[in-house]
């Protein structure tokens, strides 16, 4: 069953330029999703409670027509028929009917004491909302281009602003961390992002920032290091 939300642009979601930062559709298509959950299964607190938490793991999104300030949209959200350990959920955000952004994501379900994941056919919660997804799992994957050269950006310390109740840097605030880094954003913008989140990164942790130019493949690559760790793997397309 797809689930809506209505929402509208806030001026704090915008970017200078008067669009909607990028960040901003992962933040409301995330909202929608935990709407959905609370209304529909069981709250995201309460399956914490319980002592359970998706994780994402990977997402692609793209940007087709870029909401701008005070546009009022539609937030859409469903869970995918799904399999194994990986829970797939897609997503679009409409504006007068017309599709302005999508997003395709898997999800792992993690023990919050023990980190043990749970397999799909272990939690069959969600099975009755089932819609099919935008595109199969393997479009989520991609491999960083051995001409893909990477230069130190910059660091981003993790700041109590970010965390969620896992105490890590909530996944909705990482494409805000690789638009910070992008060589002159104010004059470009991000129309699609693939992320992998491969570690999580703690209140109070620095990460190390590093991005390479425009590849052949006409894309930039982004990593971030938690100390010997990958962080994040991020694909990103600029107009």
């Amino acid at each position: 069953m797809k689930y809506t939300e209505n929402y509208e642009v806030m001026a704090h979601d915008s970017e200078p330029k008067g669009i909607m930062r990028f960040g901003g559709y992962l933040k409301y298509m995330q909202e929608t999703a935990n709407h959905q959950l609370r209304d529909q299964n069981q709250s995201y607190y309460e399956l914490f409670e319980s002592g359970y938490a998706f994780v994402l793991t990977r997402i692609k999104m793209q940007v087709f027509e870029p909401l701008k300030r005070y546009d009022k949209f539609e937030s859409i959200s469903w869970y995918c028929p799904s399999k194994g350990v990986m829970f797939q959920r897609c997503y679009e955000i409409r504006k007068e009917g017309r599709i302005c952004a999508q997003a395709n994501s898997v999800w792992a379900l993690v023990g919050v004491n023990d980190g043990k994941i749970k397999r799909v056919d272990e939690y069959d919660a969600l099975n009755d909302l089932a819609e099919p997804a935008l595109a199969p799992v393997n479009d989520l994957r991609f491999r960083i281009p051995n001409d893909a050269e990477f230069i130190l950006a910059g660091e981003k310390t993790v700041m109590y602003s970010e965390v969620d109740v896992n105490m890590h840097m909530n996944n909705r605030f990482y494409p805000d961390v690789i638009c910070d880094f992008i060589p002159d954003i104010q004059n470009v913008c991000v129309t699609e992002m693939s992320i992998s989140y491969l570690s999580e990164a703690h209140l109070g942790c620095t990460l190390k920032v590093y991005r390479s130019e425009v590849c052949s493949d006409g894309y930039m690559y982004f990593k971030t290091m938690n100390g010997e760790k990958i962080n994040i793997e991020a694909k990103v397309k600029l107009s």
